[in-house]
């Protein structure tokens, strides 16, 4: 939706994308196989159209992203993990092909908010050398959120300072988590009530649609996703961030920056308050003695530590920001290298492992025709003595009958026909535990069937997950040198630096 007069207009105004024509979307199926099962390097071009996806942690970027990308596919996953946390998806549209550039948050407590600007920084000033500039960005917010975070909100400072106020008109401040999984979510009017104070709110965004910034309400649906981007698409800009000039244009150090100079404010604001709390603990432990307060004092020096690692990590995080394109460079190009190599190394695990799954088969094959041959002739066997007893029964009751009919002694008849009846006793006893012990043997060998049927049926599943894996890593070694590689290329070329990777230097890429 956006924002006319202090009030929403709801995104189902604007003109319904009409779907594509059947050729079209079979010409996008076909492209997405193509480029799933091929190894092609995979770079922008003048045509296509890029779009920033921002945002804090949580904000819904990847289910934003995965709703118009269908399969996913990103460039480079193996590898963005190790070299950087911006990742890249793209899919087609109106004939088009649409980057999305997953930018991470300055939120993550996993990473440094210094390692995320370099990420950022690099990422972007690699784009643009490369001529690429953004259609537009979107900047993600959850309208769950019962106020701004304190971490939301300094996300949006940083945000402000890498686009550049001249760049604002080209932000989409798009509202997520409207609805919940389970069915539930935000009243509309709550949700408006919470958008018409961010709006209102200089400091949130209202500066920012002073300057041109819409405001668009996202409802976790496709049709609501492709309004989103639509916007983007039909304005046609070609927007040049802040911290792009300012790396490419102007050659500033990243510590030079307008985004680094904001972080560095954030960092001494947050210094000078732990360097607050340590005074204050001064105080404490000087009450705590006074008192002979032992726990307290434990306390205490556990808080001390605490706050004096935080004030040496935000030293730390200034330290890093003291950089320039051409270390940042480096810095990657080695990163990519460790990847490479930890990839080669996967993939060489993967690998062993398929053999060995395959050797594992093929000695189970073994085994079970050997002991299918032994089942066999046991059976053969068993059928033998079977028959073999069956003679000698019928034999025994031959020679019965011929006594019985020729005794003429009724007492002897008796007595014959009472050695039959236990004849016959014998043979259904015999017969019976002989049964019984066919069943059992029958029982164990198809619980042995069984068994091995369930371990050949592991070992091919892992089998085909390795092999799943092998085709994996090797179709990532491709793209992502490709694509790596450029992005590394084309910054050091802007750097004045060259780089060996793999045997290849740096020069353009027509």
């Amino acid at each position: 939706m956006d924002h006319n007069n202090g009030h929403p207009r709801a995104l189902t105004s604007r003109p319904y994308v009409p779907r594509k024509p059947a050729d079209l979307r079979n010409e996008k199926t076909k492209q997405k196989q193509e480029i799933q099962s091929s190894g092609d390097d995979i770079t922008f071009s003048k045509n296509d159209t890029v779009i920033a996806v921002m945002g804090v942690t949580g904000a819904g970027k990847s289910t934003f992203i995965s709703l118009l990308t269908d399969a996913q596919i990103e460039i480079g996953h193996g590898l963005r993990s190790c070299t950087s946390k911006v990742g890249v998806y793209y899919f087609y549209y109106q004939g088009r092909r649409i980057f999305l550039v997953d930018t991470p948050g300055f939120d993550d407590h996993a990473r440094s908010d210094s390692e995320i600007l370099k990420d950022v920084a690099f990422w972007m000033a690699a784009a643009y050398s490369k001529d690429t500039k953004l259609a537009g960005i979107l900047y993600l917010h959850r309208i769950s959120d019962v106020k701004m975070q304190d971490s939301a909100l300094r996300n949006l400072r940083m945000f402000k300072q890498l686009c550049g106020e001249k760049n604002l008109k080209s932000v989409l401040l798009v509202t997520t988590h409207w609805t919940h999984k389970d069915g539930g979510g935000v009243p509309e009017d709550l949700g408006k009530q919470r958008t018409d104070e961010l709006v209102q709110t200089h400091e949130f965004w209202g500066g920012m649609i002073q300057r041109g910034s819409r405001v668009v309400r996202h409802d976790n649906t496709k049709d609501s996703a492709v309004a989103i981007i639509s916007i983007l698409i039909e304005d046609q800009a070609r927007v040049v961030l802040d911290i792009q000039d300012q790396l490419i244009n102007q050659k500033r150090s990243l510590y030079d920056t307008d985004a680094a100079k904001a972080l560095q404010s954030e960092l001494i604001a947050e210094r000078k308050k732990f360097q607050e709390d340590l005074s204050r603990l001064k105080e404490d432990m000087e009450e705590a003695r006074r008192e002979n307060d032992v726990k307290w004092q434990q306390e205490i020096r556990k808080d001390r530590m605490d706050f004096e690692k935080k004030i040496s990590e935000t030293y730390a995080e200034t330290e890093a920001l003291k950089t320039d394109l051409k270390r940042i460079a480096a810095e990657k190009e080695a990163q990519y290298q460790h990847a490479m190599a930890e990839m080669a190394r996967e993939r060489e695990r993967h690998h062993l492992n398929v053999e060995q799954m395959n050797q594992n088969l093929k000695d189970l094959q073994t085994k079970q025709a050997e002991q299918a041959e032994k089942h066999r002739q046991q059976q053969e066997q068993a059928e033998k003595k079977a028959e073999t007893e069956r003679r000698k029964y019928q034999e025994e009751l031959r020679v019965i009958k011929a006594r019985k009919d020729t005794e003429q002694n009724e007492a002897v008849r008796k007595q014959i026909e009472e050695q039959r009846i236990e004849i016959e006793r014998r043979h259904q006893e015999q017969l019976k535990e002989t049964r019984a012990i066919q069943a059992a043997e029958e029982r164990r060998w198809q619980a042995q069937l069984e068994q091995e049927r369930e371990q050949r049926e592991r070992w091919e599943q892992e089998r085909e997950r390795d092999a799943e894996r092998l085709a994996f890593f090797e179709r990532e070694s491709r793209k992502s040198k490709g694509f790596f590689l450029d992005i590394i290329k084309s910054v050091c070329e802007v750097a004045g630096v060259v780089l060996q990777v793999f045997g290849l230097v740096s020069s353009s890429r027509n």
